[in-house]
């Protein structure tokens, strides 16, 4: 089936919503609550756009087999998924969905059960539900259709541009939360030293003149006093931190995304999704 470029665009978006409200449907069944799933703030879910207009430009000549297009179906969007969640790994340093705890999964980001559901479901969009999207899209006339389709484009590049500005903002978030909590650690640890070094001190010197390990304990009391008040600044500052209201992008993410996991402050992630 030859499409024009207006006409892959338009399947883009429309499976990408319609991807969108599969995902808040699964989401609502599961927890019984909205979520507005998906990378993106508005109802698009890019993936589902992708794969299905992968599908339907390269895969239309199988529509005819089914067990061919099931089975090609089943590799090639799979492929998107694994590719995608990959990329958004590489690129903003978290692993936005997790198929690790199912069986025969590949690195996390696919996995048998989910791709079987993508093949099902693009052989019923390519054989059932794409004739008619597709005649609906021939059916639009093309100059109202083409100033929606920018329309929309120019929101979904707005979107993305916030979307990624939040991500930026909830991963700089977490670096900071990250460097207080080791900074904490190791005062933590110095004082625990500063404790042991005391009570060595007036063991080893206690038949020497009471000036000089009176003048020892001093030291160490003090150093310990200013490192006991430097984890208590700290600790105000993360707790400051991870109370303080988050924007409702970051509140999207973390509903969005509960299996959601950081590369380099997963520890630092969980404390903060816990607290909110």
């Amino acid at each position: 089936m030859p499409i024009s470029f207006y006409e892959a665009i338009w399947i883009f978006i429309i499976y990408a919503f319609l991807g969108w409200v599969v995902e808040v449907a699964f989401a609502a069944f599961r927890s019984h609550s909205f979520v507005n799933r998906g990378f993106l703030n508005g109802p698009l879910c890019p993936v589902y756009g992708c794969g299905v207009l992968a599908v339907v430009v390269i895969l239309y000549p199988l529509h005819r087999n089914l067990f061919l297009l099931f089975l090609c179906s089943f590799v090639l969007v799979s492929a998107i998924e694994f590719l995608t969640g990959f990329l958004l790994e590489k690129l903003f340093h978290n692993k936005w969905w997790d198929y690790s705890e199912r069986k025969f999964n590949i690195c996390g980001y696919i996995c048998p059960l989910f791709s079987i559901l993508w093949g099902v479901g693009c052989v019923f969009v390519l054989k059932v539900f794409h004739p008619i999207v597709y005649k609906g899209i021939r059916l639009l006339p093309r100059l109202p259709g083409t100033i929606v389709l920018i329309l929309l484009c120019l929101v979904f590049s707005v979107d993305l541009a916030i979307t990624v500005a939040t991500i930026l903002q909830f991963n700089e978030r977490l670096r900071l939360l990250d460097e207080i909590a080791g900074k904490i650690k190791i005062i933590s640890n110095e004082l625990g030293e500063n404790i042991y070094e005391g009570v060595t001190v007036a063991v080893e010197k206690g038949g020497e003149l009471k000036e000089n390990i009176y003048i020892k304990a001093t030291e160490i009391k003090n150093t310990f006093l200013e490192k006991k008040s430097e984890r208590s600044r700290l600790q105000q500052q993360y707790n400051r931190l991870l109370s303080e209201n988050i924007s409702f992008g970051m509140k999207r993410i973390m509903r969005a995304f509960p299996r959601m996991k950081s590369r380099a402050y997963q520890e630092t992630l969980l404390k903060w999704k816990n607290h909110w």
